[in-house]
Formats: C-alpha cells, sequence, structure tokens
C-alpha cells in the first residue's frame, strides 16, 4: 500500500497528524501498513515550519522508499522565483534553511532540481504535481522566460472546456492527460495535486468526472474522524486523481483547510481519498 500526500506547504502539524493517522492501529486494521510514500509536491512555501518539514521527510526515508516529484512552490524557492502567497513568518523561516536541509531536492547535473514526473510501470501510476504533459509539446517557441510555466509542476486542470496559457502555468484538458500517458501506459492512474482541492476523472467510452457522484463515508482513526472517498480501479480505464492540500498553513483561496492524503491499494486496485477532522 502507498501513502500519498500533495501540498504539505511547510505544515509540520499537518504532516504529523497524517503519519499518526496512517500509521494508527485504526488504520491499519482496515487498510494494512503502507510500504512507500508518493510525495506530490510542495513541500515549501506559505507554511512557517519548512525545516521541521524537510527533517522528518529525510527521517522517513530511512525507513520507507519515498518517491517526490517536485512543486511549484518548491521550484519557486530553490530557484528564487516570487509567487504568491507566503506570509513574513513564512519568508524568514525560508530564509534560515541551509544547503543540508535542501539536500531533499536532489541537484542534477543540468542544475535542475528534483523531478518532474514519477512513473511507476508495474503499477500504472503517473505521478505529477501538476499536470501529464510533456512540456515541449505544449511550449511555444517564442515563450522564452515563461518556458517554465509549461512545466508539469506548474500544469493545472483546465476548469474550462478548452486548454490555455495563462501566469498560473498551462491548463490542459483531461482528454490532453490521458492521450499523454497512453504514450507510457497503456492503462493508468494519474495522480496530481496542486490545485488544493479533490477530484477524480474516469476515462471509458467517454470521459467524465465521478469525484462529486462518491459517496462520502465517516469513520474514526486515532483521535480524528476521516471522511472518505473510495475509487475502485478497473484495468481497462484510465483516471485522473486530484489530492486535495495535505497542509492546511498552505490554504490561500481554494480548497478546505484541513488535512488531505491518500492510499493506493492493490488487492483489490483502489485509490482512497481522506479528510483528517480534529
Amino acid at each position: 500500500m502507498d501513502l500519498v500526500f500533495s501540498d504539505i506547504h511547510a505544515d509540520i502539524d499537518a504532516l504529523e497528524t497524517i503519519l499518526q493517522v496512517a500509521t494508527s492501529n485504526d488504520f491499519t486494521k482496515r487498510y494494512g501498513k503502507f510500504s512507500r510514500i508518493i510525495n506530490l509536491g510542495d513541500v515549501l512555501e506559505r507554511g512557517t515550519h519548512p525545516k521541521q518539514v524537510l527533517d522528518r521527510l529525510q527521517s522517513l526515508k530511512k525507513i520507507y522508499p519515498i518517491h517526490s516529484v517536485i512543486g511549484n512552490h518548491d521550484e519557486a524557492f530553490l530557484y528564487k522565483r516570487i509567487v504568491s502567497g507566503s506570509s513574513i513568518e513564512s519568508l524568514i523561516a525560508h530564509e534560515d534553511l541551509s544547503t543540508d536541509d535542501l539536500s531533499f531536492f536532489p541537484q542534477k547535473k543540468d542544475g535542475t532540481f528534483g523531478q518532474q514526473l514519477f512513473l511507476d510501470k508495474k503499477n500504472g501510476l503517473f505521478c505529477v504535481h501538476g499536470g501529464p504533459l510533456d512540456p515541449q509539446k505544449i511550449t511555444p517557441k517564442n515563450a522564452h522566460d515563461e518556458s517554465w510555466l509549461y512545466q508539469r509542476s506548474w500544469q493545472r486542470l483546465s476548469e474550462e472546456d478548452f486548454e490555455y496559457f495563462s501566469y498560473y502555468g498551462y491548463h490542459y484538458k483531461a482528454s490532453s492527460a490521458f492521450i499523454e500517458t497512453k504514450n507510457h501506459l497503456s492503462s493508468s492512474v494519474i495522480l496530481c495535486g496542486h490545485q488544493h482541492t479533490e477530484t477524480a476523472i474516469i476515462q471509458d467510452n467517454t470521459i467524465k468526472e465521478i469525484f462529486s457522484s462518491l459517496k462520502p463515508t465517516r469513520e474514526k482513526a486515532s483521535n480524528f474522524v476521516l471522511k472518505k472517498r473510495e475509487i475502485e480501479i478497473e484495468k481497462s480505464k484510465n483516471y485522473l486523481i486530484r489530492l486535495g492540500l495535505a497542509g492546511p498553513e498552505g490554504y490561500y483561496g481554494a480548497g478546505s483547510a484541513k488535512p488531505h492524503f491518500g492510499i493506493v491499494q492493490y488487492v483489490p486496485k483502489k485509490v482512497i481519498l481522506f479528510t483528517v477532522n480534529p
């Protein structure tokens, strides 16, 4: 089983809450123990405890395999780009990060940090922060200084019935996402975050949104009440599943300011989305 989260945003309390829930006796009796962690990015910015979050993730790497993709806020901090939403307190906390703290983000020979994509062909997972489109296919030749906004870390699912570029990134349609992942996997589950709200889209003969039709249930784990939605994964179908905001300190006008996370089970194959309530 995989533990999956996105958009921690330097919120150590939220990260510890998610770990407390996912390792509690109540939770593991129902779902089993997770054997690896998939981090969908935005570990940094907006929140006020980046060092503690990075230290915790580094400690978890000694126990579990952690597969991470880089988020747009991680990039913004590492490449010194200005992105909205961080308080003065958050900015000061991030200024104190050392090179050793930031070693969580591996730097490649070309000077770039982290990975834009985690592809698990065995289990049919295509994991990104924002979107799965190949930037080389969508970036105009005259993009120049704006080309970074076409990266997978900045892509976002379009809320319109068309694709377009804005200074928030490239807005893609679910149909384009499924076309791209077909180049890598015969059937896929795209896991992403970035937009702070949960959604689920299925591709069969048609493409349709299914999250709103999933009946939420409630259960207790540790000292928390969890709201959950289950998505059964059928082999012949493709899915795009977006996780909600994991770190409430990252809240900025979108999504629910409660910790969200997910798990991926394989026998039978399911993605289960959770919201943690005190």
